[in-house]
């Protein structure tokens, strides 16, 4: 008999960097410092410890139950299949989201090396492309999932570390190469930390991968400090380097860090900051296309929460249906909006999972049908102090993002009412 995967201490800390890791990193730097000037490092700092605190409660949920599908199998446990339902209909939304939100990154950076990728026609080509081979990818390719999963983690992750590095040195020897950036603070500290929020939203993925870690009552919780100690130092050298090498000019940077890089070692930093963030983004687009097809089918398989047909799959394996929704769906959202406007709705929907989440750990704590699970320090202090700094921030977000979040929601309930009358119909 074969034995499970268990995955060691170092083993979770390079699935939690990576999952964390993206494409916000690279481009967002600019848009940080517009909103909040040298202050943009303290919101990384506070984003970074926000994060930790809520995914605390997710390291409690996951150690208590031992099944794969995250958040919105805590609220289905929590609160019932309608919650439960509801939730894993955002958490295929994230993944939409997230997939769209990676080609639109992967379009940004191609128009560094070809600048007609900017104009319409082009964008839209471009898009429908990609989302077409990566549809081809998922109905004949499963397997090459994790070889470019692999690929593109090591290359984001080595990015960053060579732009550290060389930047790093570069300013020890010579100073800072950029405008002079005193008294050049923007004042929307709330808009900067949630954008600065985003980069670290792929944390959600360490607890779901509990059950497959040795010791996870105790390998969890330290795993979660150490990841985002490292992501946090990553992200705070990053923005610093690329504002004092840039100056004032970061501002009028669509790629800043690639632009940084130039001051560095020349026009060949640039292009090797520019193929990297290709090939980065890309990978994460089709290795979360794998995942969230599977998510939105897990609703039919595993609780029959949605309508047996998103469930099918073809001869490869693929759950077909539930593919073909979420390209569909992932085309609309990439040719409709803007990189900042899906990173909004990214963060959107990741506040509604970690609020039921959150939620779901006040309920289950002390559910003595559960195994005892993480213990988290202070009681309720976490929860309730994650639940009011979740509660303050989604009462920031713009009406066209409420909107298409409430309209969301509301094809949501549509789609379990159709189910669920279905279900009644046949029962009689």
């Amino acid at each position: 008999m074969a034995k499970s995967t268990t995955l060691s201490f170092g083993s979770v800390l390079l699935l939690g960097i990576n999952g964390i890791i993206g494409s916000g990193i690279f481009l967002l730097p600019g848009t940080l410092f517009k909103a909040a000037g040298w202050a943009s490092l303290a919101t990384i700092g506070l984003a970074g410890l926000a994060t930790l605190m809520i995914a605390m409660n997710y390291a409690v949920m996951a150690s208590k139950i031992d099944e794969d599908g995250g958040a919105w199998l805590y609220a289905n446990q929590a609160f019932g299949p309608h919650a439960g339902f509801q939730i894993g209909w955002f958490s295929w939304f994230l993944g939409v989201i997230t997939i769209s939100t990676e080609i639109a990154a992967f379009l940004t950076t191609l128009s560094g090396f070809w600048p007609a990728a900017q104009h319409r026609s082009i964008y839209i080509s471009v898009a429908l492309a990609i989302l077409g081979g990566i549809t081809i990818l998922n109905v004949f390719g499963p397997g090459t999932m994790k070889v470019i999963d692999d690929l593109s983690s090591a290359v984001k992750v080595g990015l960053i570390l060579l732009f550290i590095i060389g930047s790093g040195l570069m300013i020890a020897a010579h100073g800072h190469t950029g405008s002079p950036v005193v008294g050049a603070a923007g004042h929307d500290l709330v808009g900067a930390f949630t954008t600065a929020f985003y980069m670290f939203t792929g944390f959600s993925f360490l607890p779901v991968a509990a059950k497959q870690m040795r010791n996870a009552e105790r390998t969890l919780p330290r795993a979660l400090i150490v990841v985002m100690v490292v992501v946090t130092v990553l992200y705070l050298l990053t923005q610093f380097l690329t504002v004092t090498l840039l100056g004032l000019q970061i501002a009028a940077e669509k790629l800043p860090v690639a632009a940084a890089f130039m001051r560095v070692v020349g026009p060949v930093g640039r292009g090797v900051i520019l193929a990297g963030m290709l090939v980065s983004t890309l990978g994460v687009a089709i290795a979360v296309s794998f995942d969230t097809p599977v998510e939105l089918a897990s609703l039919t398989t595993e609780k029959k929460l949605l309508p047996r047909e998103f469930g099918q799959q073809n001869r490869f394996g693929a759950p077909i249906v539930a593919l073909l929704a979420t390209m569909v769906l992932a085309a609309g959202l990439v040719l409709s909006g803007s990189y900042l406007f899906l990173v909004n709705l990214i963060v959107l929907s990741s506040f509604v999972q970690y609020i039921s989440t959150v939620l779901a750990t006040f309920k289950l704590r002390n559910d003595t049908t559960l195994p005892r699970g993480v213990r988290l320090w202070g009681g309720r202090t976490i929860p309730a102090l994650s639940l009011v700094l979740l509660a303050y921030l989604i009462l920031q977000f713009n009406p066209v993002t409420y909107a298409i979040g409430i309209g969301f929601a509301a094809v949501g309930e549509l789609v379990y009412w159709a189910d669920d009358r279905r279900k009644r119909r046949q029962a009689n």
